[in-house]
């Protein structure tokens, strides 16, 4: 019997590849701990009348909702629990801001400058002190990997160990490099290699072209959830045994499985049971709720 290879046949066979994906992970590498996420919904959050149109960045604010920046606008802005713009909350800031995380500890907010290559940190008083990553103690052998001419794949994501007061940031790729700093913003303390043999792997892109956009630290866990733009995908690595678990990014919200592009930024919430998402897709940027099982 000739068997015909129609487009529902192939439709049903992309989303079955999808499922399986979403089950099983991608990478070939676990965790310490069996890790399941579970699609809960999809909320759309630009608003163009802020100029909150290029999602790039999130963090749980301590109050409540969220911090989130967008690249094309010099703002901090302040998220309510649904994703909307609360305007009076929100702080001045600098453009082409990739990332933002809340340091309790140490009593700021940080966020990261892609074309400069620094780490901003913004006091409860609100006082703006920068700090140049390549400027900092231990940071020569970073050097050859920034270039003056290449403001595209700089520093991304920024999280907070709040027990140790470590800040994490990452280079976007060529090469991906996850960074530990001092509390003080003063030291790189570690560099570590995101590779293709660490567990940071999607069939949507090649080693070269994958990249690393959004980062939160897990406590419960010891790791750090990682977003990939490129690779429409989230990793969770292990910072005990240097490994990462990798998923298939889907959004189920629009009546059937869609693979998520342009994931930009990642909050954990305070019991390490959710994942937030933002993505950058302009006018249809979404903030994405996932259930770790």
């Amino acid at each position: 019997m000739t068997v015909l290879w129609t487009r529902r046949t192939r439709t049903a066979v992309k989303v079955a590849a999808i499922l399986s994906a979403i089950l099983f992970g991608f990478s070939a590498f676990g965790s310490s701990e069996s890790i399941q996420i579970r699609f809960e919904s999809s909320e759309k959050i630009a608003d163009r009348g802020h100029g909150f149109t290029e999602v790039s960045g999130l963090s749980l604010a301590l109050d409540g909702g969220f911090w989130a920046v967008s690249d094309n606008t010099a703002m901090l802005f302040q998220l309510d629990e649904a994703g909307y713009v609360q305007p009076r909350s929100s702080l001045d800031a600098d453009m082409d801001l990739e990332g933002v995380a809340i340091d309790v500890g140490g009593g700021r907010i940080l966020a990261v400058r892609e074309d400069t290559n620094e780490v901003l940190a913004f006091s409860n008083a609100g006082h703006l002190t920068r700090h140049s990553l390549l400027s900092m103690s231990g940071a020569s052998g970073l050097a050859p990997h920034f270039s003056a001419n290449d403001t595209k794949d700089g520093l991304e994501g920024i999280s907070v160990d709040p027990e140790t007061g470590i800040v994490y940031v990452l280079k976007e790729r060529r090469p991906r490099l996850l960074i530990a700093l001092s509390p003080d913003l003063a030291q790189v303390r570690q560099v570590i290699a995101l590779t293709g043999s660490a567990g940071f792997a999607s069939d949507k892109a090649e080693d070269d072209h994958l990249d690393v956009s959004g980062l939160a630290w897990d406590a419960r866990r010891r790791g750090l959830w990682i977003t990939s733009d490129t690779g429409k995908a989230l990793f969770f690595f292990d910072i005990d045994r240097m490994q990462a678990q990798g998923w298939v990014l889907v959004d189920e919200a629009r009546g059937h499985p869609r693979r998520v592009s342009n994931a930009e930024g990642v909050a954990l919430s305070s019991d390490g049971q959710t994942i937030f998402i933002v993505t950058d897709d302009g006018k249809d940027s979404r903030l994405l709720t996932y259930r770790i099982d």
